[in-house]
């Protein structure tokens, strides 16, 4: 092979939570893709195993064809994983006096999204999820600005003191500040940004913080406080995440500066300050990819869906278009985010299975297995049957060939946990029970499907 004419200049990276795959792309168009199963707790080196498996087929090495490329891009579900399971960062928020359970209430409009029309129609099963920040993390602080940015009330400074030592008491990792208008005058904010940062030093901590005025300066006070608070509690992990992975691929020989799919179709560094911009770098790609070949096979209008181990995702094409929109709802949520219109449930291949204690039915996550699949799996260290193990016991995964043979899978195993989590207590067969796991998870996604279209 010529290496001049056929270098290797673009990796793309898809990060799921069970699989990493990666994408070599030559100068020539040829590409190769490899495949490994996901670490969270070290990501950049489920890369650097899934680049070694894709480059193999192309007898060649990382230490090789990192130097060659041009650029690589990156795009991952951890942080959506994060938010939809309700496992990011321990957030502290500040907020006015009086307005405490603004984000815990969040709009009404919340409780009713993902949810197709007769439901939103007939209120039979709406509900609020749990918010990002607990009551006892969330503390308010007298002041007010106006809506033209004049200080109505000035900042008593003695409360944010109070405020933050109390937050950084309770364990936050973080402290996120969100005032009334501050769009438009953000000088409290900053002063309490100031203050938590003094306090934080005199506490011996280190933990970011964050003003809404710095990151999201816009109106609507509720999707600017969800979108501050998502920066803290789902980017911020994934940043340290992301530097990792590019020192590891400069460690290689790597030249470039390492990109990130963002939630509105385009890229961005990976050190961007905003950084929950790229909330669902994940699915996004597809998106745009199902437009391309709708171009190309003709079709305007597409329904593109994504299901991971974790979560499922879904966009609607029309006319040949996706939309963009700036108060995109994702995992239930209202952002002040440029978003293609898509959205997210906790919903997926490894989800979690569990019997309700209260109304003996099944529960299907929102947290999931992840990469360590289900209790097929001998060296999981789980307690808890996923769908996985369902899809196991029914036959639909081939147990000695699950990553290319590199995971072998306990079918026996998968079979009695089943029974004795699932099946038992619902006087069902291990089979029925499996069937109607799969039948529940099949109908939540139908449900999903129609909520967007309808």
């Amino acid at each position: 092979m010529d290496i001049q004419t056929n270098s290797v200049e673009v990796i793309g990276i898809d990060a799921g939570g069970t699989m990493t795959d990666t994408f070599f792309v030559r100068k020539d168009g040829e590409f190769v893709v490899g495949k490994s199963q996901s670490n969270p707790d070290d990501e950049a080196s489920a890369v650097l195993e899934s680049s070694i498996d894709a480059l193999a087929l192309w007898q060649r090495k990382v230490e090789d064809v990192y130097p060659e490329m041009v650029t690589g891009v990156y795009s991952g579900t951890a942080m959506l994983n994060r938010v939809v399971q309700r496992k990011g960062m321990k957030v502290g928020l500040i907020v006015n006096k009086g307005m405490e359970d603004a984000h815990r209430m969040g709009r009404a409009i919340q409780c009713y999204l993902g949810y197709a029309l007769e439901d939103r129609l007939h209120l039979n099963s709406h509900r609020y999820d749990e918010p990002l920040v607990p009551p006892e993390r969330t503390r308010g602080v007298t002041e007010r600005v106006d809506t033209q940015g004049d200080v109505v009330i000035p900042l008593r400074e003695h409360e944010a003191y109070e405020a933050a030592r109390e937050l950084i008491e309770r364990g936050s990792e973080s402290i996120v500040i969100v005032f009334l208008h501050s769009h438009k005058n953000g000088a409290h904010e900053r002063r309490v940004a100031e203050i938590c940062r003094e306090v934080a030093t005199e506490m011996g901590s280190d933990i970011p913080i964050f003003a809404s005025v710095d990151y999201y300066p816009v109106r609507k006070e509720s999707h600017r406080t969800n979108t501050t608070v998502l920066e803290a509690y789902a980017a911020e992990p994934s940043r340290k995440t992301l530097l990792k992975i590019s020192d590891d691929m400069r460690s290689h020989g790597a030249g470039f500066d390492l990109r990130v799919m963002a939630s509105h179709g385009g890229t961005i560094s990976w050190n961007a300050k905003e950084l929950a911009r790229t909330l669902v770098s994940g699915p996004i790609g597809g998106v745009i990819g199902s437009r391309y070949l709708g171009d190309k096979l003709g079709y305007e209008n597409i329904a593109c869906s994504d299901i991971g181990g974790t979560s499922f995702d879904m966009a609607l094409i029309t006319k040949g278009n996706f939309a963009i929109a700036k108060d995109r709802d994702m995992a239930r949520l209202l952002l002040s985010l440029p978003l293609v219109a898509m959205d997210s449930v906790g919903a997926g291949a490894g989800s979690f299975v569990r019997i309700d204690p209260h109304s003996g039915g099944i529960n299907l996550g929102p947290d999931s297995a992840g990469y360590r699949v289900g209790m097929c799996w001998e060296e999981s260290g789980l307690d808890t049957v996923s769908v996985t193990d369902c899809h196991v016991i029914l036959g639909y995964l081939n147990p000695d060939n699950f990553l290319g043979g590199a995971i072998k899978l306990n079918v026996e195993r998968a079979r009695e946990e089943v029974k004795r989590q699932v099946a038992d207590p619902l006087g069902l067969s291990v089979e029925d029970a499996a069937a109607g796991v799969i039948e529940l998870l099949d109908q939540s996604l139908r449900q999903h499907v129609r909520a967007m279209i309808s």
